[in-house]
């Protein structure tokens, strides 16, 4: 190995003095803002480790972690006990220290330190066009949106940070209020929908589009309840359905297989795949697979999974409320669960013989067909956000605009898909109170697992209702504290000017 040394010799002639900015040398061994943001590859670069901040394996809000206590937090889901933090969460017994929740606070603020650098150096990028320029920045704005709607609604009002520290002072950032916190969200995500393309060629699939921009305004709106706005910004993509390349795929099992990933009813879908390093349990991103485990965190220990997260049967017996209009299961019950009904195949194995027979297994974007039983990496992507949803929001925000009419049409689409009977004209003649319970079903057998439920739950304000009702374990711990996650311990420790929110 070549060392190459630097010699520096300073002559002083006379009364000859040398410049400040003489002196002022880059390190060679280490690349520097001024080094590194001068090309559009940088950008592209710092891009795509903001995208990396969503799917971080313990600090993404689709990483493996948060995937499974947005679900064990609710009635459908539990949570193995051999975890600590995470079995607190979902018994309603962590605390401001509790590592995990301190994790996903941690992980939204890198993802939007690294949106800050993309947006501040983009400037100084050349040799790239103003149009394309403006579409990456556009890009990064959307994480950054994307990364406060979290903050927002995970732990409310937090520090809106879009710029980056040049004194020590900066680092010491006061919360915004909530409100503030959604007025980011809505201000990113109006600046992306501007600038991004509405398609992608196929070698940038999972990358932010227009449509996913209207389709997280819309729900951030819905959050918000204000109903005019989600039924302008969603009634956009339902009305240029074609334009968007928009549907719902003929059977609901396909969106959680291989061979459908980024299809048309995905708006937004974050990527995974055996690409990348050999390892999934390593700290070292050279060894790093771009796969995740949660397969094996989630399957039965029959076929050598940790099964860290498993349904309960207040989710199976709302899979199986209604019926196709055959008499079959709703598609939707065996494209989530495994449980022992006739025929039941999982992981290779008949069900009746390999598992207990009152057990219930989550099938849903598992690679429950596998057969090698060693091999847990698995590539399929999570979704952010599908069409299915944003037709179920916009009924929604119809409905609580009092037009039940223009809400029956999106939720039969919906129920279609399933195969569940034509209720088309008599949900039309329904008042709001019964189409917002109809839609409530939908959006439960719908998305299970997907991650809204908790935040459907809250927004409705029947949270610690269903919770007291469904008795899963925990359920006499809850209490509205624990409708939003604390700010950290250690925030609290390390920042001044920050204090805690709520009840706790």
């Amino acid at each position: 190995m070549k060392t190459v040394y630097c010699i520096l010799t300073i002559a002083f002639l006379g009364l000859t003095s040398c410049s400040e900015s003489f002196l002022e040398l880059d390190n060679p061994n280490k690349v520097t803002s001024n080094a590194y943001w001068n090309t559009e590859a940088d950008l592209a670069a710092g891009l795509a480790t903001a995208y990396n901040s969503l799917v971080d394996d313990y600090n993404g809000h689709w990483g493996v972690v948060a995937l499974e206590l947005k679900e064990g937090r609710t009635e459908n889901f539990q949570i193995r006990n051999d975890v600590r933090g995470r079995f607190d969460v979902s018994t309603y017994q962590n605390t401001i220290s509790t590592g995990e929740t301190a994790n996903f606070y941690k992980g939204c603020y890198t993802g939007i330190f690294r949106c800050n650098q993309v947006i501040h150096f983009a400037d100084q990028v050349q040799g790239i066009s103003d149009a394309k320029k403006a579409e990456l920045v556009a890009e990064a704005k959307f994480i950054r949106g994307l990364q406060y709607f979290i903050l927002a609604i995970d732990f409310g009002a937090v520090p809106v940070i879009t710029s980056l520290a040049e004194s020590r002072e900066d680092y010491f950032n006061e919360k915004a209020t909530e409100e503030q916190v959604w007025t980011q969200v809505i201000s990113d995500l109006e600046d992306a929908k501007a600038a991004l393309p509405v398609t992608r060629p196929d070698d940038q699939l999972g990358r932010a589009t227009k449509g996913a921009a209207i389709g997280f305004l819309g729900r951030a709106h819905l959050y918000l309840e204000d109903w005019p706005q989600v039924i302008t910004e969603l009634g956009e993509l339902v009305t240029n359905e074609s334009q968007y390349g928009y549907g719902l795929m003929p059977n609901f099992a396909d969106n959680f297989v291989l061979e459908h990933e980024n299809n048309q009813e995905s708006v937004f879908e974050l990527q995974y795949s055996l690409q990348g390093g050999p390892d999934i349990w390593t700290g070292n991103p050279a060894n790093k697979s771009r796969s995740t485990f949660i397969a094996q965190e989630c399957a039965p220990g029959e076929v050598g999974g940790w099964f860290e997260l498993f349904p309960t049967s207040v989710l199976l017996d709302a899979m199986l409320e209604e019926k196709t209009t055959e008499g079959d299961f709703d598609p939707r019950a065996t494209a989530t669960l495994a449980w022992n009904y006739p025929g039941c195949v999982f992981y290779q194995r008949d069900f009746s013989t390999s598992f207990e027979s009152d057990a219930i297994w989550l099938r849903k974007n598992q690679n429950w067909w596998n057969e090698n039983e060693g091999d847990w990496k698995s590539e399929l992507n999570e979704k952010g956000m599908r069409y299915s949803d944003v037709l179920l929001m916009l009924a929604e925000a119809y409905t609580m605009e009092g037009q039940v009419g223009n809400a029956a049409p999106l939720v039969q689409r919906v129920r279609s898909r399933a195969n569940l009977v034509d209720k088309q004209a008599e949900m039309a003649g329904w008042s709001s109170d019964q189409m917002m319970e109809e839609i409530m079903h939908q959006r439960n057998v719908e998305f299970a697992r997907e991650g809204l439920r908790f935040y459907d739950l809250r927004r409705w304000g029947k949270l610690q209702e269903v919770i007291a009702a469904s008795q899963v374990e925990g359920y006499s711990n809850f209490s509205s504290k624990y409708e939003y996650y604390p700010i950290p311990e250690s925030e609290l420790e390390n920042n001044p000017s920050i204090t805690q929110n709520g009840s706790w």
